[in-house]
């Protein structure tokens, strides 16, 4: 099969997804975008939980690393808090570290959004006069629109930084791999599921000098937000290269393996 699969979530999510791709038929590639890594707080730098009435989660991730330090640091889940999540995933999270189904807000696995305005849909199906107080656990930045719109009603928002994400570059052995099937002429797909793996990934092909082989390959999305940076990145390229008439394939999915799947299979 003529086709390439560039799998670029962090490390540990494209195993199941990798596996059932190369089951397909597929040439597959792991090769995260981001590395992230638990940043090292001390239990001083850990609010108060109990003073919460919501803490809410970026990612699957957050949930991780955050658990991770009430463990280190023998503290406890506030029994009275509700947990927020970004998406179903990050639910499923919380659900695996002990958090009742009862405690979790979240937007509905069957919205094709899942996201802060998605989840501040579910907030406000709760009433928001109940969480006058949230904490938001993410990495060293994001989040910053849901944090404003509960600011305009009133709603006190502190944040804790629980990780840091930081651009990967490819080994050379990754180099080779994506030099030989652009040259190869095989139509590459690639999954890009934030702007800073998008950044990361078109910073790798400029360095590379692979740019001009963008406007051939497939990107596929979790995001409409991602999807419009691709296609003003690509639009630059376009520009910069002085290629005209270019129609970017770009496919928006959720960002669950099924959906990933589905899009990714289809040739």
């Amino acid at each position: 099969m003529n086709k390439h699969i560039i799998l670029t979530r962090p490390a540990g999510k494209n195993q199941a997804l990798k596996t059932r791709l190369e089951a397909e038929g597929f040439s597959v590639s792991d090769m995260p975008a981001m590395l992230l890594s638990p940043l090292p707080l001390t239990a001083e730098q850990i609010p108060d939980l109990a003073k919460y009435k919501l803490i809410f989660f970026v990612s699957g991730y957050a949930v991780q690393v955050f658990f991770n330090l009430l463990e280190k640091h023998g503290l406890q889940w506030p029994v009275k808090a509700f947990a927020g999540a970004v998406g179903a995933a990050t639910a499923e999270a919380l659900l695996h570290k002990g958090v009742s189904a009862g405690q979790i807000i979240a937007p509905d696995p069957g919205n094709t959004m899942q996201d802060s305005e998605a989840f501040f849909d579910e907030l406000q199906k709760k009433g928001l006069v109940s969480f006058s107080d949230v904490l938001v656990v993410r990495g060293q930045s994001g989040r910053q629109w849901l944090a404003d719109k509960l600011s305009e009603l009133h709603v006190r928002v502190d944040f804790l930084p629980v990780y840091q994400r930081t651009a990967r570059s490819w080994s050379e052995t990754e180099k080779q791999e994506i030099m030989s099937a652009l040259r190869a002429e095989k139509k590459v797909s690639w999954l890009l599921t934030s702007n800073e793996g998008v950044d990361s990934v078109f910073n790798e092909l400029e360095r590379y000098h692979l740019m001009q082989y963008c406007f051939k390959q497939r990107f596929v999305v979790t995001h409409p937000r991602i999807a419009g940076y691709v296609l003003q990145l690509l639009q630059k390229a376009a520009n910069s290269c002085k290629q005209v008439g270019i129609s970017p394939d770009i496919n928006l999915c959720q960002p669950n393996d099924e959906s990933i799947f589905e899009i990714l299979s289809i040739s």
